[in-house]
């Protein structure tokens, strides 16, 4: 899972800050091989979430887990809207498959 923000210099303190709050918290995750998050102030302020996951399965217990909420806060709060993409084995898919993967464990 990728998450690119753009964000204005002044706010990208407090995203970040909240970010490694949320990846701290996903890091001892069964199936989590890493999370990390980096920012690029030359470019406009760009912060980039990243969470790397050893299957499928273990990405979407992730994208239904109460954990899980906290990131989608963020990301729903965030003028412009930030680009997600998850890398699948045999696709690359945008927050239509959260979407799909919460829908489908009700």
């Amino acid at each position: 899972m990728s998450i690119k923000w753009l964000v204005p210099l002044g706010q990208t303190r407090a995203l970040t800050m909240a970010l490694h709050s949320v990846a701290e918290a996903t890091r001892g995750t069964h199936g989590c091989v890493g999370c990390s998050v980096t920012t690029d102030i030359g470019n406009r302020g760009e912060v980039h979430y990243t969470e790397e996951w050893v299957t499928e399965a273990d990405l979407r217990e992730r994208l239904r887990s109460h954990t899980f909420d906290s990131l989608c806060t963020l990301i729903d709060d965030a003028t412009p809207a930030p680009r997600i993409e998850f890398t699948l084995a045999h696709e690359t898919r945008g927050f239509d498959f959260v979407e799909e993967v919460r829908a489908s464990a009700r």
